[in-house]
C-alpha cells in the first residue's frame, strides 16, 4: 500500500513537473518574441521593372533569436508601405525575403534593348504650358490632342482616311493611344527618380513606342509625324489615359 501510494505521488510530482516547464516554454516563447519582415506570396513572380504591389506580398513572422543578421539586412514588416509602388531591380521568386539592397535604384536597361524587334523609339516634343510631366510615368498610356484651329489653318493636313461628321471642323484630332518609354531622360517614376538619381531635367519631350513594319510607321505614328512635321515640331497637348485603358 505504501508502495502504491509513493507511486502514485511520484506520478502526480512528475506530471506537475511537466506542466510547469510547458508553461515556463510558452512564458520564454513570449519573452523572446518575435520578428517580421516582408516576403513574396508563393505564387507570385516578379520580372525586372515590375511594379510591387501590396498583393504581392506576406508576412512571414521568426523567432527573435532565430532572425540572425536578417534585421540588418532586411526591412520589417512595418516597413512594407515603403516597399510598395518600388520596381523590381531583379527577378523575384515566392517566397523570398526581400532584402534592403533590392530597394536600391533599379539598374536601367539600354533604350534599344526594351524594345520589340520592331518597334522604333520615337520621341515627341510636348508643350510644357499644358502638361504636368511629373504625373506621366514609363508605361502609362497617351494621346496627343490637335486643337481644331490647328487643323483648319492647314498647317496640320486632315488624315485622308478620316470619315467627315458633323461639326468636325470644331473637334480636335486625338492621335494615340502610345506607351510612354521616357519622359525627357526619365525612364522611372519622379518619386524613384527624386530618390535615387536627384531630381530630373527638363521635361519636354515624351518617348513614345511606335511600330516599324517593312520601312513604314504604324499608321498612328504615322500620323503623329505628320502632324508634327507641319508644326515644325512644336509642342503637343498630352492625354494621359486611365491605368485600366486597354493596351493598344
Amino acid at each position: 500500500m505504501k508502495g502504491f501510494t509513493g507511486l502514485l505521488i511520484a506520478a502526480i510530482l512528475g506530471l506537475a513537473g511537466a506542466v510547469c516547464n510547458w508553461l515556463y516554454l510558452q512564458r520564454a516563447s513570449n519573452t523572446l518574441g518575435r520578428v517580421s519582415f516582408i516576403s513574396i506570396r508563393p505564387d507570385v513572380q516578379l520580372n525586372v521593372g515590375d511594379p510591387i504591389k501590396d498583393e504581392d506580398l506576406q508576412r512571414i513572422d521568426l523567432p527573435d533569436n532565430a532572425a540572425g543578421n536578417l534585421r540588418s539586412v532586411a526591412p520589417e514588416w512595418s516597413a512594407k508601405a515603403a516597399v510598395v509602388g518600388q520596381r523590381a531591380n531583379r527577378i523575384f521568386s515566392g517566397g523570398e525575403i526581400i532584402l534592403e539592397m533590392d530597394l536600391a535604384a533599379p539598374a536601367q536597361q539600354q533604350l534599344a534593348k526594351t524594345l520589340q524587334e520592331n518597334e522604333v523609339a520615337f520621341w515627341v516634343p510636348i508643350d510644357p504650358r499644358s502638361v504636368v510631366a511629373e504625373q506621366i510615368n514609363p508605361g502609362d498610356l497617351v494621346s496627343f490632342e490637335v486643337p481644331a484651329s490647328v487643323l483648319t489653318s492647314g498647317t496640320a493636313p486632315m488624315p485622308t482616311s478620316a470619315t467627315p461628321r458633323a461639326g468636325a471642323k470644331d473637334n480636335p484630332e486625338i492621335i494615340g493611344p502610345f506607351r510612354v518609354l521616357a519622359i525627357g531622360a526619365r525612364r522611372e517614376p519622379i518619386n524613384v527618380q527624386q530618390a535615387f538619381r536627384g531630381r530630373a531635367g527638363t521635361e519636354t519631350t515624351l518617348t513614345i513606342v511606335a511600330e516599324l513594319k517593312q520601312g513604314q510607321l504604324d499608321p498612328l505614328s504615322a500620323r503623329l509625324s505628320e502632324v508634327l512635321g507641319s508644326q515644325n515640331r512644336q509642342g503637343l497637348i498630352v492625354l494621359l489615359h486611365s491605368a485600366r485603358h486597354p493596351a493598344p
